[in-house]
């Protein structure tokens, strides 16, 4: 029996393969089909990636969230931002300043990384949240669906316009240089001399967790399956 509350429950209409995909960028590596069909936990997806990955134990292996952060503070004074930075430096007062999606399109180029999404801001979630509330209103006032139509449509396009900031959980610089070495772990491990396996583990966590886009909020340990039950 399939413990729901360690379950990401995708639904298998798109979603998994939109992860996979993220995780052979993430890791520049190939997932064949045989073996993403034998992946029904996390862990053996790690195991799968593991085996293709070049893993060490030795001492000596650089960082891939330290490589991460420096190029990402080089990068941010290259494009200008000349203040002493550390970890604990707020990324949104940056990003606001500057343009928080110009600037995260200017900072992935200048540093050569896949960043961090970016989360929408509270004010166009106001924005969305009326857009809907008078499509619905609409609707039922004239007994058609065409407004709510209208009004979905509308959000999309002004989603794509109206303002965006950075997550509460990567605000920080040193989280996300966290969230960046997860995502161009492949390319820094590189860089490093090798992976780490429980470096390996935290990217395929955090990248399941965003990748999935389930909203799981419980602990991923190598027992939490994909699916709640199996495709017959």
């Amino acid at each position: 029996m399939t413990n729901a509350a360690n379950c990401l429950n995708l639904l298998g209409d798109g979603d998994d393969a939109d992860m996979l995909r993220a995780i052979e960028d993430a890791f520049g590596v190939k997932i064949s089909a045989p073996e993403a069909l034998r992946c029904e936990t996390v862990g053996q997806l790690f195991d799968i990636i593991s085996s293709k990955l070049s893993i060490s134990d030795a001492r000596h292996l650089r960082c891939p969230t330290a490589l991460a952060f420096f190029r990402l503070r080089a990068a941010l004074r290259r494009l200008g931002y000349l203040e002493r930075m550390t970890h604990e430096t707020d990324l949104r007062t940056i990003f606001r300043a500057h343009g928080a999606r110009r600037l995260h399109i200017s900072l992935s180029r200048e540093a050569n990384l896949r960043l961090p999404g970016l989360d929408l801001h509270s004010v166009t979630v106001a924005v969305f949240a009326l857009i809907t509330a008078c499509g619905v209103a609409l609707s039922l006032c004239s007994d058609s669906w065409l407004p709510f139509l209208g009004s979905a449509v509308l959000a999309v396009i002004l989603g794509s316009v109206l303002p965006r900031t950075i997550p509460q959980r990567t605000a920080s610089l040193g989280d996300f240089a966290a969230e960046c070495a997860a995502w161009n772990y492949g390319r820094l491990s590189e860089q490093a001399g090798g992976a780490r396996r429980r470096d390996v583990w935290k990217a395929v966590t955090t990248i399941v967790r965003d990748g999935s886009g389930t909203g799981f909020m419980g602990e991923i340990n190598y027992e939490t399956r994909f699916f709640g039950k199996r495709s017959t």
